[in-house]
């Protein structure tokens, strides 16, 4: 990235023979790990489709570690319907225990489509969409750390983070095109944190940023509510973020940031803009 949770697909996963690196043997050697796909909510899309051919996770490095395909089933996903929590299942499989560095997508396309009356130079709104490294090595699936499977079950999500995977090029009102620039964040559930709270004053239209402050990588992103103000980062992973506010609304000069530190599981509440 269809059920409901931020954004979620997935993939049964097709487990093969398998070399990775891995932890030190324990008395069972396979876990179970269930994949979802999630997105937040993004402004301007209509729909974003995408076709994903092949997931696969990788122990060890790029070039020496060994690969587990988790589907290799061609299947598509709007990921707009999978926002605000809503979330679809990639699969469910029995895995080697171990730790795994990286999950990588191949992303055959996509289909990008604006919100009326929006459309690109030229009077279309719709724009399909290649990633040619996204159909040979695959997309990779950044880990707030290592992905460590145990004995029992093991839930993943994927975050596909359409509002930065998507780049509208030119203008506001009339795009002349779109960059397709997959980004993707993934965090097991049972650590996965969360920051909610309201942004003041809510027609600023704001767009929330969780950046970390070790990788200074943006995890997760969303829309406050354009009534209300409110708003909720899921899935982060714990750690120390930078929370940036920045008003999209015509005029609006919101642009405010707070420090926020997760611990494990965390569900903070009252980040609240001013």
């Amino acid at each position: 990235m269809l059920s409901r949770l931020p954004r979620t697909a997935a993939l049964v996963l097709a487990v093969g023979a398998f070399a990775a690196c891995t932890d030190s043997p324990t008395n069972a050697s396979t876990g179970t790990l269930n994949v979802q796909l999630t997105d937040a909510p993004v402004d301007r899309v209509q729909s974003a489709v995408v076709w994903i051919s092949r997931v696969y996770l990788i122990g060890g490095s790029d070039t020496t570690g060994g690969q587990v395909t988790i589907s290799n089933t061609p299947t598509q996903f709007d990921l707009l319907n999978l926002q605000s929590g809503v979330t679809t299942s990639l699969g469910t499989a029995t895995i080697p225990v171990g730790t795994y560095t990286q999950m990588r997508m191949i992303v055959d396309s996509a289909r990008v489509t604006l919100k009326a009356p929006l459309t690109f130079v030229g009077g279309s709104a719709v724009k399909m969409l290649t990633v040619p490294s996204g159909q040979q090595t695959g997309v990779k699936v950044v880990f707030g750390a290592p992905l460590v499977i145990t004995p029992g079950q093991t839930v993943l999500v994927a975050d596909f983070d359409v509002a930065r995977s998507f780049v509208m090029t030119g203008p506001i009102a009339a795009p002349t095109g779109v960059l397709f620039k997959p980004v993707i964040h993934a965090t097991v559930t049972n650590v996965a944190a969360s920051i909610a709270g309201t942004v003041t004053p809510a027609n600023s239209r704001a767009q929330l940023f969780a950046v970390s402050t070790t990788s200074a990588d943006t995890l997760a992103s969303t829309l406050a509510d354009s009534v209300s103000g409110a708003y909720k980062l899921r899935f982060l992973p714990p750690g120390s973020y930078t929370v940036s506010a920045v008003g999209t609304a015509t005029g609006s000069t919101l642009n405010l940031t707070k420090a926020v530190t997760l611990r494990s599981s965390q569900d903070t509440v009252g980040v609240n803009f001013p």
